[in-house]
């Protein structure tokens, strides 16, 4: 009788710390959210003055803000079964956008008007809490994991219904491989 009542605080425990570390990550989720709707407010600004100089970047332009419509009614979401779509479409508007202020570059009234000037002060602010905010996310994802995949986490996981979830930022294989020097010379 002792025996099962141990088992079953052990297994209560174990549960309400899947639980507890499952809202870390709900909460992290938010976090980023509220990084990710600066940064999408952000982007209307940024295309409306690239615009006036970008007339031949067009398909840039409309991708970008065709990315941004997608992404829009995600944010706030709490679907973990969709999570690694919305961080997908949220990767494409990222390199959508460093795309944009790389060609920005070719165009110096573009680049020396004082409106995108502070369009892109304010969007480097934006990725640079969206990175704090993701790392805080990736923690507790793994710390979830951790939980989850640990015995007996992963019978109380199943049972509970919760299972892994992907880190915001996975690099990508290419990014893995160390660089050659001699490449570069």
């Amino acid at each position: 009788m002792i025996l099962l009542l141990g088992l079953g605080v052990v297994l209560y425990l174990w549960y309400a710390s899947i639980v507890k570390r499952r809202n870390a990550v709900g909460e992290a989720l938010g976090s980023i959210d509220a990084q990710l709707q600066q940064r999408h407010d952000l982007i209307p600004n940024v295309l409306a003055i690239a615009r006036r100089f970008l007339e031949h970047e067009r398909s840039l332009l409309e991708e970008l803000t065709a990315l941004r419509a997608r992404a829009m009614p995600k944010l706030g979401e709490r679907d973990f079964a969709g999570i690694a779509e919305k961080f997908r479409t949220e990767e494409a508007i990222s390199a959508d956008m460093t795309r944009l202020f790389a060609v920005a570059e070719n165009y110096p009234e573009l680049t020396s008007s004082a409106p995108m000037v502070a369009a892109q002060r304010s969007y480097d602010e934006v990725e640079a809490n969206i990175a704090a905010a993701r790392r805080f996310y990736n923690n507790a994802v793994g710390e979830l994991s951790n939980a989850v995949q640990i015995f007996p986490g992963s019978l109380v996981a199943g049972l509970a219904g919760v299972r892994d979830l992907p880190p915001f930022f996975e690099a990508a294989e290419a990014a893995r491989q160390p660089v050659k020097a001699s490449d570069h010379l």
